[in-house]
């Protein structure tokens, strides 16, 4: 049962990281740029709100395999919307408009 779980965690992280969208992409020159000092603010602040963008996406498909997914994640929307953390990724939120 562990394995199966774990199995599934490691190909959604695959899947994951595997898109190369036009954002990703983006965000990953821009810290490559970073590193030489060649980003600038703007560009530093759209990188780090991709990368949060991409941790929603992959927190919301790891918390549908631990055990209990479906007590423990209304649990954690509820503790989410409690403290003012936004946990849902942008595109979804477009889907519902």
């Amino acid at each position: 049962m562990l394995d199966g779980r774990a199995k599934k965690i490691i190909a959604f992280l695959k899947d994951k990281l595997a898109e190369e969208t036009e954002p990703s992409r983006n965000m990953l020159k821009t810290y490559s740029d970073y590193i030489k000092d060649e980003a600038t603010d703007e560009d530093l602040e759209k990188a780090n709100n991709q990368l949060n963008e991409l941790l929603k996406d992959l927190s919301l498909g790891l918390m549908t395999v631990i055990p209990f997914a479906p007590i423990t994640i209304p649990m954690i929307a509820k503790f989410a919307k409690k403290y003012d953390i936004d946990l849902l990724p942008e595109w979804f939120k477009d889907t519902l408009k």
